[in-house]
This record gives structure tokens, sequence and C-alpha cells, in this order.
């Protein structure tokens, strides 16, 4: 009887492993796509539901745009405008026992683009992360993170209606 050479076992057995690395690798991928794809799809599940609830209920009859707003309560945040032109802001609640929207016409509130002005005046050396609109106690805000010169993350929110501060957060990083 002849012994195999153990140069082939050698690569029989390297070419197995690797190729069962290779499918973990490819399943894992493949898992890790529908994962993300039916995570994003819940997170905008209820988009529609809101949009047609504010042409329902309210004057608004074209939606430009809508966000999330996840505060003491979760929102809906949809920008639309109405057949007269009026653009408004649409807070929808997402909780079961609050059915009530609350609307706001933007031409009464600072624009997102005045708070930024403003903000880049009051922290020069400042990194901005976001401006998104926020409502608390039904008082429309704006949430503008960023961080500061100082390296700490800061949640600020400010008045839509004459921009002054109502609440910050500071958060600051202990790993660098």
């Amino acid at each position: 009887m002849r012994k195999q050479n153990s140069q082939y076992t050698v690569h029989s057995w390297i070419k197995w492993v690797l190729l069962g690395l290779i499918l973990i690798v490819i399943s894992c991928l493949t898992y890790l796509f529908f994962l993300y794809s039916d995570i994003q799809d819940n997170r905008t599940l209820k988009y529609q539901d809101s949009k047609d609830a504010v042409i329902e209920k309210t004057s608004v009859s074209q939606i430009e745009n809508i966000t999330e707003y996840n505060g003491k309560n979760q929102f809906h945040v949809i920008f639309g405008s109405t057949n007269e032109g009026a653009n408004k802001i649409v807070f929808v609640p997402l909780n079961e026992n609050s059915g009530k929207l609350t609307t706001f016409n933007q031409a009464e509130i600072i624009s997102q683009q005045e708070i930024k002005n403003s903000w880049a005046k009051q922290c020069e050396d400042c990194e901005l992360i976001d401006i998104t609109p926020a409502i608390e106690n039904s008082e429309p805000l704006w949430e503008v993170t960023y961080i500061d010169d100082s390296n700490r993350y800061i949640f600020d929110y400010l008045s839509m209606f004459d921009g002054t501060r109502v609440q910050q957060y500071r958060l600051k990083s202990i790993f660098n």
C-alpha cells in the first residue's frame, strides 16, 4: 500500500477550511443586509400613517419632508404646505394615547437657517452635527447638536419663536 503524500493532504484540508470560512462570511453578510433592511423598514413603517393623518386632519395638502423627534415622547415631524402656499410644521405624536396633532406656521417661527447663523456666531470653534425640530410640553423647539471647543457633545434646545435657550445638555466624552 502506498501512503498518500502529506503535501496533498494539507492542500485539501486548507481548501476545505477556506471554502467553509468564505461560506460563513457570505452567510453573515447576507444576514446583516436583511437585518439592516428590516430595521430601516420598521423605522419608516408609520411614516405613511402620519402623512395620511396630516392630510386628513390639517390644512396641509402637500408634504415635503418627514423626520423624527425622540424626546419625552416620540413624534414624526412633517414639513408641508397648504393649498394657499402657507408652509407648516406638524408634530404627529406616535404615542397611542395622544392623538392630537400640533401645527405651527413656519412664517411665525425662526427658520433653521437663522438658528444656524446665530449658532455659528456664538460658537466659532464648534462642529455642528445637526439642527432638527423638536417639541416638549407643546412648545416647538430647535434641537441643535454640536461638539464644542472643549470636545463636549451638546444638545441645545432653542425656542422656535424667539431663539431663546430652553434647555441644554452637555455630555463629556470619557474615552478619547
